[in-house]
């Protein structure tokens, strides 16, 4: 009984050795193509900051099936956010209130084709995750994004601009090849 209680620990302990080791050659994995940045998000989930307006809608069939006023399924939609060659790409819906005239011509979401400015890396070991921030701007807004990398690919993607009330999106990232 003694041994295979010694050797149940063992195999334990082992697991968890492994594991650690496969987090951290992937980590490594994420700091070559993030450092120079050439990734892409695909957005899952819409997490909307929740207002008054925004309320009202919450019992209408404008949110589709199975969503909430803080939870919008995007899955299917194709939104997206990528960053390659210092250039910021961004097709993304928004749900939430404009506090001021938006110019998006054609379209209510962040849409976004030009430079990265102020990127920024760091990764925090103590939560195992990767944050990146970086600005852009689209005509006359102009965005804050704040990612959080997690080691199995998850993200979520903090979006805060003047005009916008602030939105979160879940997603997975990946590394982006230029096709």
């Amino acid at each position: 009984m003694k041994y295979l209680l010694i050797a149940l620990i063992g195999i334990l302990l082992s697991c968890k050795t492994s594991e650690t080791l496969k987090t951290s050659n992937l980590d490594h994995t994420y700091e070559t193509w993030l450092s120079e940045p050439a990734f892409e998000v695909k957005c899952t989930v819409a997490h909307p900051f929740v207002t008054s307006e925004l309320s009202q809608i919450a019992n209408s069939t404008l949110l589709g099936s199975g969503n909430t006023v803080n939870r919008i399924n995007l899955q299917g939609r194709g939104d997206f956010l990528r960053i390659s060659e210092g250039v910021v790409v961004a097709d993304m819906s928004y749900y939430g209130t404009q506090q001021f005239a938006v110019s998006n011509t054609g379209s209510s979401g962040i849409i976004l084709n030009g430079p990265v400015e102020d990127y920024e890396l760091a990764y925090n070991q103590k939560k195992s995750s990767t944050h990146i921030s970086f600005k852009a701007s689209h005509e006359l807004e102009h965005y804050e994004f704040d990612i959080t990398l997690y080691a199995s690919g998850n993200c979520t993607i903090d979006v805060n601009s003047a005009k916008r009330n602030f939105i979160k999106y879940d997603g997975v990232m990946e590394v982006y090849v230029e096709e």
